[in-house]
C-alpha cells in the first residue's frame, strides 16, 4: 500500500485538468501570438482563461501576469518591484517565508543595497498585523508576508496586514498565496500583489499567476516580446495558462465538497497523534500538522517510506540542502526530530489509519 501524505508539496493532477490538456494537446500547437485563425483562437482562449482567473479572485481582467509558478511569481513581484522603485531601500518581509520569497530578498540585500527587516512569528506561529507596522519606516517599499506557512500551516491574518500597509504611503504589499489558494479564502481588495501555483491544488506543474494591481509598475525579469504585457517576454506556454482556469474552478468547488472529509481526517490524525507523538502545530490550516518524534526525522522518514508512506521533514525546496530550518528554527522546534505531515481530499481515512499504524510500529523498533 502506498500512502502520500505531503499534499503540501505538490498534489496529483486532477483527472479532469489531465483530460482538458491533453484534448488541447492534441489539437492546438500553433503561436498565440501569431495572427492567423488557429493563433488567434488560442490567444482568445488564454485570455478568455485570464479574464476567468480574474472574476474568481475579484480584479481586473489585466491585473493576472502567467507565470511558471509561485516562485517565479514571487520573484517578478518582489524583484520587480525593488528594481522599479530603487529611491525606497526599505523592505518587509518574515524569517519563514517560502525560499523564492526569502532568497529574493536576500538578493536585494546582498546584491542591490536594500535595507530587509526579516519578522519572526510570535509564540502562536503569526506574523502579526503590530509587528508589521512596527517595522514601516517613511522609505519602506514593500512588505511581503505569506498567507499560509508550508512548514507548519500557520494561517496568518493578512486582511489586518494588509489594511495597515494600505495606510502607509508608498507602501506596496504582496502575499505569497500558493499555500491557501483552494483550501482558504482571501480578499485581494487592499493586497497590490498575489502569487499562487496551480500544482498545489491538482493543477500542471510549471503553472502559475501573479495577479498585480494596475497601479503597481514592475521591472521584467524575462526581457523579450508583447507578452504579458511586456512583463514577462518568451512564447506563452498557452495551452498551460488555459487549463489553469479550470484548475482554479475545480479547487475552489472542491474546498467546499470536501470541506467535512479533511475535518475528519484531520480529527483522525490529532486523535491517533496525541498520545503518540508531540504536536508540534496543530493551529492553522487543517490539512497539515507538524510533529517532533521521539526518534531523527531521517530515520524515521525512511521506515515510513520502506512501508510506503511518503511524508516531509521540511519545505521540499529545501530538503536536499544542510541549512537550518529557518520555520522550525524560528518556533524553537527541533528540526532533527520534526515531520510535516499533510493532506487533502483524495486520502482516506484508511490511509490515516495507516499511517497511524505504522508509525506505532516503528516507534517501538527504534525508540
Amino acid at each position: 500500500m502506498k500512502v502520500y501524505l505531503d499534499a503540501v508539496s505538490t498534489t496529483a493532477l486532477d483527472e479532469k485538468v489531465r483530460e482538458t490538456y491533453q484534448k488541447l494537446l492534441d489539437e492546438y500547437y500553433c503561436n498565440s501570438d501569431a495572427l492567423y485563425d488557429d493563433g488567434v483562437a488560442i490567444y482568445d482562449m488564454q485570455e478568455k482563461s485570464r479574464q476567468l482567473i480574474c472574476s474568481m479572485f475579484g480584479v481586473k481582467k489585466d491585473e493576472l501576469i502567467f507565470t511558471s509558478g509561485a516562485s517565479e511569481a514571487n520573484s517578478l513581484a518582489i524583484k520587480g518591484l525593488a528594481l522599479k522603485h530603487r529611491d525606497r531601500k526599505h523592505l518587509v518581509t518574515s524569517i519563514y517565508e517560502h525560499s523564492s520569497v526569502y532568497n529574493s530578498f536576500r538578493q536585494l540585500e546582498e546584491d542591490f543595497g536594500f535595507e530587509v527587516t526579516y519578522l519572526n512569528p510570535d509564540e502562536d506561529g503569526h506574523i502579526t498585523a503590530e509587528a508589521v507596522k512596527n517595522a514601516l519606516r517613511n522609505d519602506t517599499l514593500l512588505v511581503s508576508i505569506m498567507q499560509v506557512n508550508n512548514e507548519i500551516g500557520a494561517v496568518n491574518d493578512i486582511g489586518s496586514i494588509a489594511a495597515i500597509v494600505k495606510k502607509h504611503p508608498g507602501t506596496y504589499f504582496h502575499c505569497d498565496m500558493t499555500q491557501g489558494v483552494g483550501k482558504i479564502g482571501l480578499d485581494l481588495s487592499n493586497i497590490d500583489m498575489a502569487s499562487f501555483s496551480a500544482h498545489k491544488i491538482h493543477g500542471l506543474k510549471g503553472s502559475g499567476a501573479l495577479i498585480k494591481k494596475e497601479f503597481v509598475q514592475l521591472l521584467p525579469l524575462i526581457s523579450g516580446g508583447q507578452q504579458e504585457y511586456s512583463l514577462r517576454g518568451g512564447t506563452s506556454n498557452a495551452l498551460v495558462n488555459i487549463v489553469l482556469a479550470r484548475t482554479l474552478r475545480i479547487a475552489l468547488e472542491n474546498r467546499e465538497k470536501y470541506h467535512d472529509h479533511l475535518l475528519q481526517l484531520h480529527d483522525r490524525l490529532h486523535d491517533g497523534l496525541k498520545d503518540l507523538v508531540k504536536i508540534n502545530y496543530d493551529k492553522g490550516l487543517v490539512t497539515l500538522m507538524n510533529i517532533d518524534t521521539p526518534i531523527p526525522s531521517e530515520v524515521l522518514l525512511n521506515a515510513l517510506n520502506e512501508r510506503g508512506i511518503m511524508v516531509s521533514s521540511k519545505s521540499t525546496c529545501g530538503s536536499r540542502k544542510n541549512e537550518p530550518n529557518r520555520t522550525l528554527h524560528a518556533m524553537g522546534y527541533d528540526e532533527d526530530h520534526a515531520i510535516r505531515v499533510s493532506f487533502d481530499y483524495t486520502n482516506t481515512i484508511e490511509e490515516i489509519d495507516y499511517f497511524i499504524d505504522n508509525l506505532k510500529e516503528i516507534l517501538k523498533q527504534y525508540a
